[in-house]
């Protein structure tokens, strides 16, 4: 009669001659070179205020002051420090918060969209439910139009 002996796993094998600290030394240089890997192949400027380039871009911005209405163009750095020194004044805000108009002096300023089919300057994101870039005059969303046309540019 044959016994139902199992093999030895050579792998709990060769562990179990190991020690315990070298065991600890090899997880911990595991974790390390994974970390070298990790920053080493991180792209380049990964995010931050410091990796926009003044003058590379201007966001539209309008005033939401019933009275003053403004429309007009800023700096994308400019826009984001002075959102960050506002977020930084108030840490608990929930929402962007409005920056100062230049025309009219008051904190109602926020970011907007110039559509660019119908040339309509509207608040960016005003409806949670579509597109953030949705023109409410003409209904255009370039965020949708480059979609489709990546999706059309696909199906060939």
């Amino acid at each position: 009669m044959k016994e139902n002996r199992k093999k030895p796993n050579t792998t709990s094998k060769m562990l179990s001659g190991l020690s315990k600290p070298l065991m600890l030394v090899i997880i911990i240089v595991c974790f390390a070179l994974a970390g070298v890997i990790f920053f080493a192949t991180r792209p380049e400027g990964s995010g931050g205020i410091n990796t926009i380039k003044r003058g590379e871009e201007l966001y539209w911005v309008k005033c939401n002051n019933p009275k003053c209405k403004a429309e007009y163009q800023m700096d994308k750095k400019d826009y984001y420090e002075q959102i960050e020194e506002k977020m930084r004044a108030n840490p608990m805000a929930m929402v962007t918060p409005p920056l100062t108009c230049k025309e009219c002096g008051e904190q109602s300023v926020l970011r907007a969209v110039k559509c660019e089919k119908c040339g309509h300057v509207f608040f960016y994101g005003a409806d949670p439910t579509d597109f953030a870039d949705r023109c409410p005059k003409c209904g255009h969303s370039k965020t949708k139009a480059d979609r489709e046309a990546r999706l059309a540019e696909r199906g060939r």
